[in-house]
């Protein structure tokens, strides 16, 4: 009698965190902890690079750095979305838009914003919006994290740093959305980017997810975002052993 042997586990697709405008990669802290906790690696995009097209460039470098060697899961919040999209498709498993810009090719992100009705994020930022900007400190954490705590506010808003505003002037020139399949998450409770306007890219999605959520939701819905990225990073996976289930 021949025995065939079991086909060894395979390993979680990596997943690749693209953070927004006048964030940093810090602002995915908690849930890269809690993807690496349940054995997804984790790539980080750092931004800021002074154009959308070298913003693009830094995520796939980063994305090449995974351990998984495959296509993985890319995320992105807010502006990280006009990155992901911009991002070779075959490298790509599924796209997932967090209260994130899904600009088409030619579209750009003020562009994008222009169209839908005004947030408080039009009164929030100071600078120009045709060099850099800033978020007033006093109203920071009003807009990005009204569902969380004083102190939690406080801390995610000293986190946050200037935006040269060049890559939102810049026209999207390719969009994976179009040949890999996405899911968007529609934050009803967004004080930035108005949840009309995401409805609209979620139109556009594979998948819609609508969470009752502040514009922070890598923040306020943390444990639902682990959740997501690792049902979408271990989906028709064995869990490797030893492994924790979702």
């Amino acid at each position: 009698m021949t025995i065939t042997p079991s086909p060894s586990p395979r390993s979680p697709r990596g997943v690749l965190l693209v953070h927004g405008a006048w964030h940093t990669g810090r602002a995915w802290d908690g849930v890269a902890a809690g993807l690496r906790a349940r054995g997804v690696a984790v790539a980080v995009a750092e931004l800021h690079r002074g154009s959308l097209a070298a913003d693009i460039a830094t995520a796939e470098s980063a994305l090449d750095r995974l351990t998984d060697g495959g296509p993985a899961v890319v995320c992105g919040h807010s502006y990280g979305g006009a990155v992901i999209t911009g991002l070779p498709p075959h490298k790509v498993d599924h796209l997932v838009y967090l209260a994130a810009m899904m600009p088409d090719q030619g579209e750009t992100a003020l562009g994008l914003l222009a169209s839908a009705p005004p947030t408080d994020l039009t009164t929030s930022m100071v600078g120009d919006l045709a060099g850099t900007t800033t978020i007033d400190p006093e109203a920071a954490g009003r807009l990005f994290h009204s569902q969380l705590g004083e102190e939690e506010r406080a801390r995610h808003a000293a986190g946050l740093v200037p935006q040269l505003m060049a890559p939102a002037h810049q026209p999207t020139t390719s969009a994976a959305w179009h040949h890999r399949p996405s899911s968007y998450v529609v934050c009803t409770e967004d004080r930035a980017m108005h949840p009309d306007l995401q409805r609209r890219f979620a139109a556009r999605a594979t998948h819609v997810l609508t969470w009752h959520s502040d514009h922070g939701v890598f923040a306020s819905h943390q444990e639902e975002t682990v959740g997501l990225l690792h049902r979408l990073a271990t989906a028709g996976r064995p869990t490797p052993a030893g492994a924790p289930s979702a």
